[in-house]
Parts: structure tokens; sequence; C-alpha cells
């Protein structure tokens, strides 16, 4: 890691708690490449956030912190320390579920860390071997541990990893920090990347300060975001001391028209039949076999927000969003081409920022489909009972397949890997001869 010339750090405090470090370095780069950051910067003055420097006990801390408050977190992971002492993975596969679950986490959550504990002492996950992976690497390794997704992995680098180079468009807090500093209204995927690249290689200390922004640190910003329909408080929100902010959810109703959007449309060749691909200035927003059930849903959806649609080889009139979606489509063919090869997970390029239109419940079933490892499977069941879990959500496992079989992105976002209650492989929009190919071209073998 990084050795700044100037830590901002407790300097006449016991170090018994740990901060993220930065310095003059990374705030004299910052300054110099934008004047409001920089202004920023100045006003607010050093900004401390903790970290756990321990990988595994990291993982542990924020699979418990999923959807609960801070406070709540706080004080199972005390019971935690308290019971364990040290939190290990031979101290949390010896505590076992039951023990766990009595500390006041779910059933669920208690399966997950004994499965991370299981996996990290036998060696079949080699977290040592994640400190020396690249950003990228690190965080599609962190995401095969079940109950860890993109976001929390992003966390987990530079909460623990102290990765120096985080800036997650995932994180709620820190699009609102965006739209305050330079007055926007949204952050577009094709927005976040200048900011992005205008911060690297120092995006985290950036974060830290968005993240301040976001909380009030300076009173006379607003957040000019159009109003939307009042969402559900998260205790990982703007301002929560040492936490991050919460992920986005984008649905049809809170989503509003301000100028023409076109959606770009083209056909993918693909072995299993042609695809149909969709995107618009945020990502690539649909994927579908032509023929596929729910397919007109996505026309109509747009059609209610006012959305124009137009082929691919439609010429452009000069509007930045066409040459944005024409990326995003160019990014999913790549990406296509090299899962249809039979690429190694962890050797796909990098997929396009996704822009899925749903209901509330949809967004959260469709997040937890792209959690589903490449050769793993789940059931609608399981699914369901995640549901209530992360989200508080009650409902059924036929509930979970009506959201399954209206993802708008077949492969991309794996719903072809939820099975039946017995494993049978059932329920696709797209047709059950594709799941089956699609499931033995990731190697599982379907049960006898």
């Amino acid at each position: 890691m990084k050795t700044p010339s100037q830590p901002w750090a407790p300097a006449c405090e016991e170090q018994t708690v740990a901060y993220f470090t930065y310095g003059e370095r990374e705030l004299a780069h910052l300054r110099s490449r934008d004047a409001r950051l920089a202004d920023a910067i100045d006003r607010i003055g050093p900004v401390r956030r903790t970290v756990d420097p321990d990988l595994f006990s990291s993982v542990v801390h924020h699979i418990i912190g999923q959807q609960i408050s801070t406070k709540a977190q706080a004080t199972i992971w005390a019971r935690m320390r308290e019971r364990l002492g040290e939190v290990t993975p031979e101290t949390v596969r010896g505590a076992g579920r039951d023990a766990l679950q009595e500390l006041g986490m779910t059933y669920r959550k208690a399966d997950h860390l004994v499965d991370v504990a299981e996996r990290a002492a036998t060696g079949a996950l080699d977290l040592e071997a994640v400190r020396q992976m690249p950003d990228d690497e690190a965080i599609a390794q962190l995401m095969t541990i079940r109950g860890v997704g993109r976001w929390t992995a992003e966390m987990i680098l530079l909460f623990c990893l102290e990765r120096p180079d985080v800036l997650s468009y995932d994180d709620l807090a820190i699009q609102r920090g965006l739209r305050m500093l330079y007055h926007h209204r949204r952050i577009t995927p094709r927005l976040f990347a200048r900011y992005r690249r205008r911060y690297s290689p120092f995006g985290s200390t950036a974060s830290l300060y968005l993240w301040a922004i976001a909380g009030g640190a300076l009173p006379d910003l607003i957040d000019r975001a159009p109003a939307s329909p009042k969402k559900r408080p998260s205790a990982r929100g703007a301002g929560a001391p040492g936490k991050a902010g919460a992920r986005t959810e984008t649905s049809p109703k809170a989503q509003k028209k301000t100028d023409e959007r076109p959606v770009i449309t083209a056909t993918y060749p693909s072995p299993l039949g042609p695809l149909v691909l969709a995107a618009d200035e945020q990502g690539l927003a649909g994927a579908w076999f032509e023929g596929q059930a729910h397919f007109g849903e996505f026309g109509s959806t747009r059609r209610a927000l006012g959305d124009t649609e137009r082929t691919e080889a439609a010429p452009t009139t000069g509007n930045g969003t066409v040459d944005a979606a024409r990326s995003a489509l160019e990014a999913a063919r790549a990406w296509l081409d090299a899962y249809f090869a039979g690429t190694s997970p962890e050797a796909l390029p990098p997929l396009p920022p996704l822009h899925l239109l749903g209901s509330p419940f949809q967004q959260r079933v469709w997040e937890l489909l792209r959690a589903i490892p490449y050769g793993g499977t789940t059931t609608y069941g399981a699914l369901a009972h995640e549901l209530e879990e992360r989200f508080g959500t009650r409902t059924s496992a036929r509930a979970v397949g009506g959201a399954v079989g209206r993802n708008p992105l077949s492969i991309i976002v794996p719903c072809h890997r939820v099975l039946g209650a017995n494993g049978a492989v059932t329920g696709y929009a797209g047709g059950l001869e594709r799941k089956r190919a699609l499931l033995a071209l990731e190697g599982r073998k379907e049960a006898s």
C-alpha cells in the first residue's frame, strides 16, 4: 500500500482504532484535478473513516451489517467478539449456526458465516490471495462468498484492504455527494465515469469527501435530484459513522422524462437463437431471445416513460445519449462472444453498466440473481428466504418466479441458474431447452 507523507490519523491517542490512510499526496492530486473538490477539501478538513485490516473479520462484519441499523450491527458484533474472542475462520466454524444465531442475527446470515468460515479454514477460499489481486479480480472473488454482492465487495476493498481507487457507482451517498458538489440533477453512468477518471488513482479519498458532503458537511450545498417517491431509510445512508451509502434501485414510476431518451436495439446472433439487445444512455437495458415470454412488457414500459425506440443502424442526431447506448451494446456483444466461447468467468470482459427497469420487488429479486455464481444454482424457495432475510420482504416462491420470469436481461442477469425445489430444470421464459444448454455450458450436469 501507499505511504502518504502526512497521513490523516490521530497523532496523540493510542492506536487501538485504525483509520483509512491518506495524506498530502492524495489531497494535492485531487485539488489539482478539480477546483470544486479542492474547495470542499479545504472547508471540510480531515475526514476519518475506520478500517478493519483483517480480511476475514471484515467480511463477517459486512455480512452481519446487511439490511440492519448500524446500532444493531454494533450490538451483534460486540456479542460475537465477547463470545468468540477473536473472529477467525476457526472460531466462527467452531461456534456453528445455532450459536451464531443466538447472537441476534438471522439463521441465513449465520449459515453464510459458517459457510465462509468453512471455505476459509479448508483453503477453498484463499483470502490472502485476494489481497494480492487487482481490484476487479478481488471484487469477483469476494462475490463468490454467499451474502456478498458487488457493493459490499467494493466497501471491503476500501475499508479493509485500503485500496486507493474505489469509487462505487452503486453507492447512493456517493451519487448524492456528486449531485450536491457539481449541481447535477442526476448522475448517469457516463457522467460518473468522467468523475472516476478525474479522481483516479485516488478515488477512495474522493469517496470520503463525497460521503461527508452527502452527510451535510457543507450545509450550503443542496441535492438537486428530481423529486421521487419516498424510499425506505437505509442504515447505511450518508453520514452514518464509518459507513458508506446504500445502493440505488430504479423503478419505472420513479423515473421522470426530462428530454428524449432513445432506446437503441440490435440483434445478437447467439448459438441458441437471436437475442434482441436494448440499451439507453444509462446502460444495457434488455436482452431477450426472440419470442421470449414477457418481451412485450419492455416496450410498453418505455412508451409509458416517453422514451423512443430506434435500431442501432438508425442515423444519429448528434445526441450523446445515442453514443452511450451504442457503447453499451458493443460491450454486451463482446461479453456474449466470450461467454458463448466458454471463457472462464474470471476472464470475461467487463459488462457495460446495467439499467434494469422494474418494480422495487423485481429489482430486489434481480439483484439476488446477479449474485448466483457461474456454474452455481439456487431455487425459487431459497430466493424467497433470501428476500425475507435481506430486505424484510416475506413472499412466496411463486411470486419470486414471476419476477425471475420478467428479468429483462437474459443470460447476463442469470435467471437460468434458478431451479425447482427438487433441482429440476423448470420455468424459463426463453424455453427449457435454452435453459438446459446454458447450464451445460457453465458445467452443470442435469440431475437424472
